[in-house]
């Protein structure tokens, strides 16, 4: 059974849905998910088998865990792991009995909008290092000269800098951007039970 290891993948399909979508695609290929470890926010692993019919979910609840977990234990989903603070669940099923979507919405929303957030922060404080560091070599190199060896260890320390400020940023643009899309179905949940 070969292992396939897809890297940041919980982070480039940081918005939940994206990560539902992206590990039912995996399976489409016959790459089932493997149960999560501790390093899972780094690394994904997945075995190659027999493509199977699975509904993944990936949830932020905001009920008690324990509840929870018994909730979705005793309907048949089978938990995978928790990556940050998103629960991993499949659910294997028959050709035209999918699965609804039973993830808590305003739990999604809150994870969303927090994340969001400190990546947003991360972001602006890499562009100030970033900013820093540029006016450092500056000031440095303009006021007379400076080693070859102390310039280029700073412009590796500047270059380090910048796939962070894009990791960060983009992550914190595609969670800030979902949140209308949550907002509206939360809306939609609300409006069907009031039916």
């Amino acid at each position: 059974m070969a292992v396939q290891r897809s890297f940041l993948a919980a982070f480039k399909h940081i918005v939940p849905a994206d990560l539902e979508f992206y590990l039912e695609e995996k399976n489409a290929e016959g790459l089932i998910l493997v149960p999560l470890k501790g390093t899972s926010v780094f690394s994904l692993l997945f075995t190659e088998e027999a493509p199977k019919r699975y509904k993944y979910a990936v949830d932020c609840p905001t009920i008690p865990k324990a509840m929870y977990m018994k909730k979705l234990s005793d309907d048949g989903w089978e938990y995978l792991g928790q990556s940050m603070n998103r629960y991993l669940w499949r659910k294997e099923y028959e050709e035209g009995e999918r699965p609804g979507d039973f993830s808590d919405k305003l739990g999604q929303y809150r994870h969303c909008l927090q994340l969001g957030l400190i990546l947003l922060v991360l972001a602006l404080v890499f562009v100030g290092l970033f900013g820093a560091l540029c006016y450092t070599l500056y000031r440095e190199y303009s006021l007379g000269g400076m080693d070859p060896k102390r310039f280029a260890a700073y412009l590796v320390v500047i270059a380090f800098q910048l796939p962070f400020v894009f990791l960060f940023f983009g992550g914190s643009v595609k969670l800030l951007k979902e949140l209308p899309v949550l907002k509206g179905k939360m809306d939609y949940q609300r409006a069907v039970r009031k039916v």
